[in-house]
């Protein structure tokens, strides 16, 4: 009996060692496991740190992109207009030219410009000019022009209605 009791104090004692050296072994790996998720943290801070910087740098180069193209268009603006008005001088003195022209070197221009293949500049000059002097240039042009030329203005002035009626 006495060995029984020896026996079970020696079983009781190895047991109790390793339920000991179990629970310091599990609060290493625990202590590890803490130091890991430590380190996790840091890293995944300085990554958000480094994502915030990089996300408010892209949107501040965003911001000057926008400011730039807004500045683009404001110039590009302006220089339509200047070109508009360039035009219209441009359209205005050259019309005063053809106006003032004697017929006949109008209708050569005229004429020396379709050889060329430049009927719609042709035509593009003549709906400016008054109704009188068309008149005047289109008996002086080959019948199959004048056609062309006068189905042209009528194109033009269905176009135009169209556009009244929308209105």
């Amino acid at each position: 009996m006495f060995f029984k009791i020896i026996l079970s104090l020696l079983f009781v004692s190895i047991f109790s060692n390793a339920a000991i050296m179990e629970e310091g072994s599990l609060f290493k790996e625990k202590q590890e496991l803490m130091e890991i998720k430590d380190e996790l943290n840091s890293f995944y801070e300085a990554k958000e740190l480094d994502y915030q910087r990089s996300k408010a740098e892209l949107e501040s180069i965003q911001k000057e992109i926008k400011i730039e193209e807004l500045s683009v268009k404001t110039i590009r603006d302006e220089n339509q207009k200047i070109l508009d008005e360039i035009k219209r001088v441009i359209s205005t003195k050259s019309m005063t030219m053809y106006d003032k022209m004697k017929l006949g070197v109008v209708v050569n221009i005229f004429k020396e410009m379709m050889k060329n293949g430049d009927i719609n500049e042709v035509f593009d000059i003549m709906i400016r000019l008054k109704d009188k002097r068309i008149m005047k240039i289109l008996k002086k042009l080959d019948t199959k022009t004048s056609t062309m030329l006068m189905k042209k203005m009528r194109i033009l002035k269905e176009d135009e209605n169209k556009n009244k009626e929308k209105k």
